[in-house]
């Protein structure tokens, strides 16, 4: 079959569903380090601080939680709603200003109340930690909800887990070292959230200009928030108010602080169910109640949790003597009914999340009942059996309470369509759970090898969660594809049907891409295999080479490469016909004006002083105005209306660390030919400049080793026209002078082996990742060079980037 229909690309922008399962990996995989990282800050404190004073930091600590879990919901997810609704630039700025106003507002008084609360049980100075951490978790909230909304959810997990590191650091440094005790250990929770700081929403251009407080007056917002809050707030409260009774009830605290500890054990699935509905909220906020997509989101939370609350649940009582001190005797009787009801809370938040996303507050009194029912159950195993009796009741109580909701939820709305499921069925899953937890039920009275199958288990349930390659909607008949199942009013986000038959093979697609693009010898290809290679060619930038070897049978895609490039080419021109226009001149980088382009953005660099002079110069040209924070001195993106943004750069930098002087960049630059050999005048010259060939040579190496520590296609093939002898050491001397003339040759050489591979014929993976002694090399070596020159700010900012910028590139390396 050659139908060309079946070969038409599909969008590079992945639809919201997968972006939501990747982004809760990336959110759940910062909620699983910030739980290991809060449980060693947990158990560390409980070998610095006595009983008594666990006691008063735990209590502290969950107030502070109980307020960051509303701050986290209300103004964020607030936020996040409005932009991933908002259909205007000036729906977001106002949605933006109400989140900041509200944060600050909100801020003060949860700071007041849980300080007035902290004062029952701490002292002056632990009751003004609480306060003030409580207010800047709200004012940084915003941040959060910023990136929730944009759906830059790598960022944000990472950042929880930068949140975490802090605290631990922090806390350990100011109760250890100073001797502060709790004070210090809660005071940690404020320093930790400075970071967010960083990650200020960018302002937005539309609408008429409005005074700050004037967006108090938006009724639909404030219903929005006014109903998170609501809806939230109970959330918070059925997940603290067990442990801040603990500490203000006639107990001793032996048993308070036990009960404490089983809490913080039993809370993981709670973690979890927060992260999948922070990276799900987004894209149900724009679908209508009922959508598949909420199923999507139980069973991938369900997936993992259950096992781990059978592991929580089962620890012996030796393992745990291990971990805890002496103080700590009741932590294994409590834990077993704390982790359920952690379970069972987790559930309860996650299906409050689904009534939020589709405005159904009305919920909220069967929220209330639940909350009441679950106090109650407190109570009365209290008066019953004291902190035992209080586990058992909070237990039935939560349990209560989510079948409650559970039972409104699928009469309301249902649970979604089904879909594939550990097992394959839900039920096959349940059988299965519980045959984990019995056998690890068996296995208490032996330590060992209880611990080897709980290591088993949770490992498995984890590579299910974040390794195993599934996506929302898999299992859908061919022909079939699930729609995206808009919300009443707004536009459907289209989802590509699912293909039949087994994927290509990827060594064949390889083979079949270098063939065609690298060696120029394009050979016959079934369908699957041409797809398949179609995919290896988007990610190597060089679909239009590609589909040029096969122009009938991807007709699509030629046109649309032809489109991408065209715009590319007019906006080129437009920005640069203003700059030159202000007398500023531009050289074009990391850009091939004779082949495709199918980028979103193209870099220019200004010289040195006239970066915001430029910024001026164009702004009648850009909508849309963002800088990333690392670079936010060096670079600045600029969006047009349509077609790729303009990067304008002060130097060829990354993430603020200069690599080529701009000076000598400009005074080697030439000016540059169009394609169509006229100018923005009419004449034969552009007007950008274009760097010399040895300076391109080293661009092109330098962008490998400082940004993306790989080598894509499109990039050997521009390497492979600049080897001449001449040019090679030109560039040697250059790259000396520059200081990365080491790393430089060395990643030159892993592209020179390359490009003999793929002429020989050899499997070669694509794109070429260069080896990570090679990414730390050239980090030490230019970080040492600019310590040389005296800019130690920049050594110091490099070399403290480098380590975490080859983690985060070999992670994403290996995302499905």
């Amino acid at each position: 079959m050659r139908a060309g229909a079946a070969l038409a690309p599909r969008a590079e922008v992945l639809p919201d569903e997968v972006t939501a399962v990747r982004g809760a990996r990336w959110v759940a995989t910062g909620a699983v380090l910030v739980g290991v990282l809060n449980y060693g800050y947990a158990l560390a404190l409980t070998r610095l601080l006595d009983v008594g004073a666990y006691a008063v930091f735990a209590a502290g600590q969950g107030l502070v939680v109980c307020a960051a879990a509303v701050a986290v919901v209300t103004v964020p997810w607030m936020l996040a709603q409005a932009l991933a609704r908002a259909r205007s630039e000036a729906e977001r700025a106002e949605a933006v200003r109400f989140a900041i106003v509200t944060g600050l507002a909100g801020g003060l008084v949860a700071g007041l109340v849980v300080g007035a609360v902290a004062a029952r049980f701490a002292g002056a100075g632990t009751t003004a930690a609480v306060a003030v951490a409580t207010f800047l978790i709200y004012v940084t909230r915003v941040s959060s909800g910023w990136l929730q909304g944009t759906e830059r959810l790598r960022t944000l997990g990472l950042l929880t887990t930068t949140e975490a590191v802090l605290k631990l650091a922090v806390g350990l440094f100011f109760v250890a070292v100073l001797g502060l005790g709790p004070t210090g250990a809660l005071a940690a929770f404020a320093v930790a959230v400075l970071p967010y700081a960083f990650f200020r929403p960018r302002r937005f251009h539309g609408g008429r200009p409005r005074a700050w407080l004037s967006t108090t007056a938006d009724r639909t917002l404030w219903r929005r928030a006014v109903g998170v809050a609501s809806l939230q707030g109970v959330v918070a409260v059925m997940a603290a108010v067990d442990v801040i009774l603990v500490a203000v009830l006639p107990t001793d605290r032996a048993s308070a602080a036990s009960y404490q500890a089983a809490v913080m054990l039993g809370r993981v699935p709670l973690f979890l169910a927060g992260a999948v509905s922070v990276a799900f909220l987004p894209a149900l906020s724009r679908r209508r109640a009922g959508t598949p997509l909420a199923g999507d989101a139980l069973r991938m939370y369900l997936t993992v949790a259950v096992p781990l609350t059978a592991v929580a649940a089962t620890v012996p009582q030796a393992v745990l003597d291990r971990v805890f001190p002496a103080g700590y005797a009741q932590v294994g009787t409590l834990l077993a009914l704390t982790a359920v009801t952690g379970l069972a809370l987790g559930a309860f938040a996650l299906l409050v999340t689904f009534c939020q996303a589709v405005n159904d507050y009305a919920c909220l009194s069967t929220l209330l009942t639940g909350l009441a029912l679950y106090v109650t159950g407190l109570a009365a195993g209290w008066s019953a059996a004291g902190v035992l009796g209080m586990a058992v009741g909070g237990m039935c109580g939560t349990v209560t309470a989510l079948l409650l909701l559970a039972v409104r939820h699928a009469h309301r709305h249902g649970f979604g369509a089904p879909g594939e499921h550990p097992g394959g069925r839900p039920m096959a899953f349940l059988v299965l759970a519980g045959l984990l937890a019995g056998v690890l039920a068996l296995l208490r009275p032996l330590p060992v090898a209880w611990l080897c199958a709980a290591v088993g288990v949770a490992c498995g349930a984890l590579w299910w969660f974040f390794g195993h390659r599934s996506e929302p909607g898999r299992g859908v008949p061919a022909g079939e594809g699930r729609a995206a199942d808009p919300a009443p009013g707004r536009p459907p986000v289209p989802v590509p049907p699912a293909r039949s038959g087994p994927p290509a093979d990827e060594a064949r697609a390889l083979r079949l891409l270098v063939d065609a693009v690298w060696r120029g010898r394009p050979g016959p290809a079934t369908d699957a295999e041409l797809l398949g290679a179609l995919a290896v060619a988007r990610r190597n930038q060089v679909e239009g080479v590609l589909a040029r070897a096969y122009p009938e049978r991807l007709a699509a895609t030629r046109a649309e490469v032809a489109a991408a490039t065209g715009l590319f080419r007019r906006n080129l021109t437009e920005s640069t016909t203003r700059l030159r226009a202000a007398g500023i001149p531009a050289v074009l980088i990391k850009a091939n004006l004779s082949g495709d382009y199918v980028y979103g953005n193209f870099d220019l660099v200004v010289p040195t002083g006239s970066w915001r002079q430029a910024q001026r110069a164009l702004a009648g040209w850009y909508v849309r105005r963002e800088s990333y924070w690392l670079e936010r001195s060096t670079k600045v993106l600029l969006d047009p209306a349509s077609g790729p943004a303009a990067h304008l750069h002060t130097a060829v930098s990354w993430f603020g660390i200069p690599v080529v002087p701009t000076d000598r960049l400009f005074a080697r630059a030439r000016p540059a030919v169009p394609p169509n050999g006229h100018g923005a005048d009419g004449e034969g010259s552009a007007a950008w400049l274009v760097p010399c060939p040895a300076d391109r040579l080293r661009i092109w190496l330098a962008h490998a080793l400082f940004q993306n520590l790989t080598l894509d296609l499109s990039e050997l093939l521009a390497l492979r026209e600049l080897l001449g002898p001449a040019v090679l050491a030109e560039a040697r001397r250059e790259a000396a002078r520059e200081g990365w003339a080491g790393g430089g040759g060395r990643a030159l050489a892993v592209a020179v082996d390359a490009m003999g591979r793929l002429d020989r014929g050899e499997p070669v993976p694509l794109p070429v990742p260069l080896p990570v002694g090679t990414s730390l090399r050239v980090g030490a070596e230019h970080s040492g060079h600019l310590l040389g020159r005296g800019r130690v700010r920049t050594a110091a900012r490099e070399a403290s980037l480098r380590v975490p910028l080859v983690v985060a590139k070999r992670v994403r390396r290996r995302e499905p």
